[in-house]
């Protein structure tokens, strides 16, 4: 056999605890389903396109927070598509400890694990080698590769996770040389850990999905896997399949020309969907010196008009000369002093010395102090 056909998804990260949506109560269990639900998806397509193989290589779980429910649920899904032969690695988030689950737990038959002793497994009816770089816990297992040897006269495939030619510091996050793997001879290279997708790369051999189902505000644009046929004579032909329904937005406002919250609710309802997309809206400009959005109370006007929607303040202030010479007293003294400091700062300094600057007037001007900016994403 001298061609074979298979789907890959990587870094579904199943039960991952999506602290930061914990603002709106209810919505990190309605995210956890549905990434469950994208694996769901991802099996009727298999179900009816009938690979002959699906490769994951990698953070299928949060095994810190996984339990044997999610793992029975996942399993059922891999035994609804039984001629269908499903190959598996260890990630980061779901490496190869004593208490795996990859180790653990009895997997249906058509599931094959790849770690511990055994580098890699021939499957003799479709004259295919499958090897795996996964995870053991606390570090990777890239220096295998060196040592791996392949026939050349089966289709050679490669599971991994980790990066390519990425090395920071004393830590190279499993990364393997683009070089020695195209010395290798592998016809693909089915990878995960990056979320952002990479096709092609590596001597046209190397692809990575990302993450089948999107899950941060760093991971926009459409989420998927790759599906094709692998043979010995040419490179692969691998096509992109969208399958996730929800997606990450960040959105900029320019709030130069508000002076209180309302308005820029009012202007931004008209531009969220109600359903589908999760929005992060930066709010920039510049701003009068007595107004400090609140970013809680402007995420609370939205609620009703998309299913999420986080909102950071990122706007300056804005106060000309003559505005300050009227300011007298302490805060007059306290603002010229914060701006002065401004001036020499670096640009990080800047905004550390900004949100000092509206703490201070505040707690001036009405004795108390309010959480400004909006929480991290």
């Amino acid at each position: 056999m001298d061609k074979i056909t298979f789907f890959h998804c990587a870094d579904l990260h199943l039960d991952t605890p999506f602290r930061v949506l914990a603002s709106k109560p209810g919505f990190p269990v309605m995210r956890r389903k549905e990434i469950f639900s994208g694996l769901t998806r991802l099996i009727e397509k298999v179900k009816s396109e009938n690979p002959e193989f699906l490769f994951i290589p990698g953070d299928l779980f949060e095994h810190e927070y996984t339990g044997l429910r999610t793992v029975s649920a996942v399993n059922g899904l891999f035994s609804s598509v039984p001629d269908t032969k499903v190959v598996m690695i260890a990630g980061n988030h779901d490496p190869e400890a004593a208490n795996s689950h990859y180790r653990t737990y009895k997997w249906n038959d058509n599931v094959t694990f790849i770690g511990g002793d055994r580098d890699s497994i021939y499957f003799e009816d479709k004259n295919t080698e499958v090897f795996g770089l996964g995870w053991v816990s606390g570090t990777g297992q890239a220096t295998k590769l060196e040592t791996m040897e392949l026939n050349k006269e089966r289709i050679n495939i490669l599971l991994f996770h980790g990066d390519m030619d990425l090395q920071i510091g004393n830590n190279d996050y499993n990364s393997i040389s683009s070089h020695l793997l195209k010395s290798k001879g592998f016809n693909y290279v089915a990878a995960g850990h990056n979320h952002k997708r990479k096709t092609g790369e590596g001597g046209g051999i190397f692809y990575n999905p990302g993450s089948l189902e999107p899950l941060g505000f760093d991971e926009p644009g459409p989420h998927g896997y790759f599906f094709g046929t692998v043979q010995k004579s040419s490179l692969p032909d691998v096509n992109f399949c969208v399958n996730a329904e929800t997606s990450y937005e960040t959105m900029q406002i320019d709030i130069s020309e508000f002076e209180e919250d309302e308005q820029i609710v009012t202007r931004l309802k008209p531009l969220l969907k109600p359903k589908g997309v999760l929005y992060k809206v930066v709010l920039t400009g510049s701003k009068p010196l007595d107004y400090n959005p609140d970013p809680a109370h402007i995420e609370k006007g939205l609620n009703d008009t998309s299913m999420f929607v986080k909102v950071r303040d990122e706007s300056s202030v804005s106060i000309s000369i003559e505005e300050l010479s009227v300011i007298k007293g302490l805060k007059g003294n306290f603002v010229r002093n914060i701006l002065e400091q401004m001036e020499i700062a670096e640009e990080e300094g800047k905004v550390v010395l900004e949100k000092a600057l509206y703490y201070g007037i505040e707690a001036i001007d009405n004795g108390k102090i309010e959480r400004a900016g909006g929480e991290d994403l």
